[in-house]
């Protein structure tokens, strides 16, 4: 598994950049966790039908941002590129 994750800053030239994160803390109410939790199992089956039919697969569902100076939301997303 491989987890990117997206800065809540542009860097000098006004780009977001991804970075592999290697720990993830969730901090949110017990709702919330629910929320991810069945997303991810959605997730997955909808993963199982993409790579058997060699599909791309591209799932999110958006949180809200708890950070009072963000910029930007917060959304937990499943991916599966195919090679073109």
């Amino acid at each position: 598994m491989r987890i990117i994750g997206w800065s809540e800053k542009c860097d000098e030239d006004g780009a977001i950049l991804p970075v592999t994160i290697v720990d993830v803390d969730f901090h949110g109410t017990p709702e919330e966790l629910r929320a991810i939790g069945e997303f991810l199992l959605e997730a997955a089956v909808k993963l199982d039908i993409a790579q058997a039919r060699n599909l791309p697969l591209h799932v999110g569902i958006d949180l809200g941002n708890s950070n009072p100076y963000a910029e930007v939301g917060i959304s937990v997303n499943a991916v599966r590129h195919v090679d073109e």
